[in-house]
């Protein structure tokens, strides 16, 4: 069960808010061209799992080795009379396709209206014939000859983090929707990334409507007592999805409710999965990968119905995939979206040459790639399988790879969406060069991104940041400094408090040992001119009022992912208004810049957003709910959590209790209302 261990290292399970309608890189770090010029920013890749491994051999079948196939498949083969010649002119070549009779309609049509390219041969040069182990292989873009363990990250996400390298796992401005939507039974490996989990949102279900009151009504306390196994890791990552589900299900749901469906489909997990695909992109969703999944094509007993081999197993899910393709495209084109969605199906692996002795086949070698889409280039590109030629257990020779999965899936991130050569490989980091940038021309010319268009990674300015505040509540006007009760008396946790919140901020940071003097850990945003967020950070706050870097404990915390442009500093903490710096900064005075908001009321953005106290200005406390206003909600969970101990956002004095004292603080707050710019990001 090694394979769990990659669900920890994913990203905040939203993933950003795609295109950016011919905003230049400094406004969200992208490096992008002006739309009247480069205007691509309405595609989208939708992306269809076969998890189980098809036998592309049954389902296409190689005609020129016809006798071969008859031969190793003596139970199982589908007669020649029952077969669909996918391409007349390719009738006596080395590309003639017999199709199983369960595509001889939706997926024959699809090919003969010139949307389908059919890439054979496919996989990478030393298989692994696990279906985790080759899962996690093709979704982390790497080979059979490196561990798993040597690349945590999938290529989806590095792409994505590429492409929009300041996403930090919330909305960006008007730009509301995640950049992945995962709809299936599991989290998937191919959108990790190393920041924790913020590239895509994972829907197991395809009802969003429903999907969004059953995560709104999550209630009370987060998943605790995780235990130290494969179980709790798994555990520990769902209980992260759940909670970051809440940035993006408001947003989701009233997409879908915008949307619409013209054409019917298949009552399957598959038709269903790629309706509400339809329907999101109908509705007006921006998202950038959508990931479909259908499983069940691990066909090692009774591939076929017994006396019958036409019918059966196979055949059904054959049939499922063929009739939900083609409902998707035809939907597409009537919604009038079809000019904006490329689909590629694949699959882990494909099966043996040979059939078992279980009427069916077992795991083999290589497989065949689909690419469909009005701005797909038709055709077959690479030869039939070589039904003679086979490894020692009865698969093709895995000499007979012709074309490597990556060199498929980057020649449609680079044509399709614009990645440059450099992107390429950073996606696919530990692939050779000469595989990555083989392009194979799956999307027509004329439909590509132009060359000048292709973005280009944008390395971050490295920089400090001091800050300054005090928290009602736990300031002390005669001695100036804050208490470090928190501290003091270990109700401190160790890993940053924020992701269970309203926040939804799910960073990494932590530590093992608390530096002298801390009082609290606090949440600190960058945001542009334009109030975009550019980057999110846990830090603590030292008594005297300085932030401290949790790695170090330096008051100069180091900021990544920062572009040439001026930002401001927003600071939240779990039971004060959030308040906004209201002066600038750039990037060069980042290093020696100081703001300090406990000297002026007017350091901050909106009216009266700080409280005096004996000339020092200090975040006002009560907030305990998160969301900009003090009132009788905060009141309530004050009042369930009365002289309860432990860390809770209901002490607010940071005494370790929950009483009367915390009471009075609310109580001289209440109706005090943060700044709405600041706060509109919370309402979830």
């Amino acid at each position: 069960m090694k394979r769990r261990k990659f669900l920890k290292t994913g990203l905040t399970t939203a993933v950003a808010p795609v295109f950016l309608n011919g905003l230049g890189y400094t406004k969200l770090g992208a490096s992008v061209m002006p739309t009247a010029v480069c205007d691509y920013t309405d595609r989208t890749l939708v992306i269809v799992y076969l998890a189980g491994a098809n036998d592309v051999i049954n389902a296409m079948v190689p005609m020129n080795h016809l006798g071969s196939y008859q031969t190793e498949r003596p139970d199982i083969y589908i007669p020649q009379n029952s077969l669909t010649t996918l391409d007349n002119s390719l009738i006596g070549t080395n590309q003639d396709l017999g199709l199983h009779p369960s595509l001889s309609n939706g997926f024959k049509n699809i090919y003969d209206d010139g949307l389908m390219a059919i890439v054979q041969r496919t996989g990478y040069s030393t298989p692994n014939r696990s279906h985790f182990a080759s899962e996690d292989i093709m979704l982390k873009g790497i080979d059979g000859t490196i561990s798993n363990n040597d690349q945590e990250e999938g290529w989806i996400g590095r792409f994505l983090k590429d492409r929009y390298p300041t996403y930090r796992g919330i909305p960006f401005g008007d730009e509301i929707d995640p950049l992945g939507i995962i709809l299936g039974d599991t989290p998937n490996t191919g959108f990790h990334t190393t920041e924790a989990h913020e590239l895509e949102i994972n829907m197991s279900g395809q009802d969003p409507a429903g999907y969004y009151s059953i995560i709104s009504s999550l209630s009370g306390e987060p998943i605790s007592q995780i235990p130290n196994t494969d179980h709790g890791e798994l555990l520990s990552y769902i209980s992260v999805l759940e909670k970051s589900t809440q940035v993006y299900s408001e947003r989701i749901t009233d997409v879908f409710n915008a949307g619409n469906n013209i054409q019917t489909y298949p009552s399957s997990n598959l038709g269903y999965q790629l309706k509400t695909i339809a329907r999101f992109i109908a509705g007006g969703s921006k998202t950038k990968v959508f990931m479909a999944r259908k499983g069940g094509w691990d066909n090692h007993v009774d591939q076929i119905q017994a006396g019958s081999s036409t019918i059966g197993w196979h055949a059904d899910l054959l049939s499922d995939l063929s009739a939900s393709l083609k409902a998707f495209q035809d939907d597409l084109q009537a919604l009038g979206k079809s000019s904006q969605v490329t689909t590629i199906v694949f699959s882990e692996f494909g099966r043996k040459i040979i059939q078992n002795g279980n009427v069916g086949t077992d795991h083999g070698t290589v497989s065949s790639m689909f690419v469909i889409g009005e701005h797909t280039n038709p055709g077959i590109y690479g030869n039939n399988i070589d039904l003679s030629f086979m490894d020692d257990q009865g698969a093709p020779d895995p000499s007979q790879l012709d074309n490597d999965y990556r060199s498929v899936f980057s020649s449609i991130l680079q044509d399709w969406l614009g990645a440059s050569n450099d992107a390429l490989l950073n996606t696919f980091s530990q692939t050779p060069s000469s595989l990555v940038l083989n392009n194979i021309p799956v999307i027509k010319s004329g439909q590509a991104v132009d060359p000048t268009c292709y973005f280009t990674p944008i390395q971050p300015i490295s920089m400090y940041l001091n800050f300054k505040l005090f928290l009602e509540g736990f300031y002390d006007s005669a001695t100036g400094l804050m208490n470090t009760n928190l501290a003091d008396n270990g109700l401190l946790p160790y890993n940053q408090p924020y992701g269970n919140t309203r926040y939804s901020y799910f960073g990494t940071e932590n530590i093992t040992s608390f530096p002298a003097n801390t009082v609290d850990w606090v949440l600190m945003e960058l945001w542009t001119t334009d109030n975009l967020v550019l980057d999110r950070k846990a830090v603590l706050l030292r008594n005297d009022g300085q932030i401290m870097d949790p790695l170090t404990g330096n008051t100069s915390v180091p900021i990544g992912g920062l572009y040439p442009e001026p930002f401001k500093v927003a600071i939240f903490h779990r039971s004060h208004i959030g308040v906004l710096h209201k002066n600038t900064i750039t990037p060069e005075q980042g290093n020696t810049a100081y703001p300090n908001i406990t000297t002026s009321l007017i350091s901050v953005s909106g009216m009266n957003q700080l409280k005096e106290i004996n000339g020092t200005y200090v975040m006002i406390a009560g907030d305990i709910d998160q969301n900009g206003i003090i009132n009788s909600a905060d009141y309530s969970i004050w009042k369930r959590a009365n002289n309860a101990g432990d860390y809770r956002t209901t002490d607010l004095n940071a005494d370790g209790i929950t009483d009367t004292s915390d009471y009075e603080l609310w109580k001289n707050n209440r109706s005090k209302m943060g700044h709405p710019e600041v706060h509109k990001l919370l309402k979830r």
